[in-house]
C-alpha cells in the first residue's frame, strides 16, 4: 500500500468515527429532549398537585376558622340556652353545663380530624414544593447537557 492510500484509509477512517460519533451525539441529543420533555411533563403535573392542595389547604383553614369561631368559641363561652335571660335556677345552670358538654364532645373528633387533615394537606404541599425543586434541578442539568452538546 502506498503512502498516499494509507493517508486515504487514514482519512475515511477518520471520517467514518467523525460519523459515528455525530450519530452518537444525535442520538444523546434525542434522549435528553425526550427526558426533557418528561420532566417538563412532571413539573406541569405536580405544580397543578401542589395548586390543588394548597387551594384545599385555603378552604379546609377557612373552614375550620367559621367551625371555631361559630362552634367551640360559643360552647366556651357558654352562650344563654334559651335566649331568655330571665330563666333562673338550677336548671338553666345544669342546662348550659350540658349543652356545653355534648356540644364540646360531639365536636372533639371533628376537631382533632379537621387539625390533622390540615397538617397532612400541609405535609403534602411540602412534598409537591420539594418534588418540584428536585425537578427543576433534574431539568437544569438536562439543559446543561444539552448546552455541552450544542443543541
Amino acid at each position: 500500500m502506498t503512502e498516499a492510500e494509507l493517508a486515504a484509509a487514514r482519512a475515511e477512517q477518520a471520517r467514518r468515527e467523525a460519523e459515528e460519533a455525530e450519530r452518537r451525539r444525535q442520538a444523546r441529543i434525542r434522549e435528553l429532549r425526550n427526558q426533557l420533555s418528561g420532566v417538563d411533563s412532571s413539573i406541569n403535573h405536580f405544580t397543578n398537585v401542589l395548586k390543588t392542595l394548597t387551594d384545599a389547604r385555603t378552604s379546609m383553614s377557612m373552614y375550620y376558622n367559621i367551625y371555631y369561631n361559630d362552634v367551640m368559641k360559643a360552647c366556651s363561652w357558654g352562650f344563654d340556652i334559651d335566649g331568655n335571660l330571665d330563666w333562673r335556677g338550677t336548671n338553666q345552670t345544669k342546662a348550659t353545663s350540658l349543652k356545653i358538654y355534648d356540644i364540646a364532645s360531639a365536636c372533639k373528633p371533628y376537631d382533632e380530624d379537621l387539625k390533622k387533615l390540615i397538617k397532612d394537606i400541609d405535609n403534602g404541599v411540602d412534598r409537591a414544593n420539594a418534588k418540584i425543586q428536585s425537578l427543576y434541578s433534574q431539568r437544569n442539568g438536562i439543559l446543561a447537557d444539552l448546552r455541552s452538546l450544542g443543541a
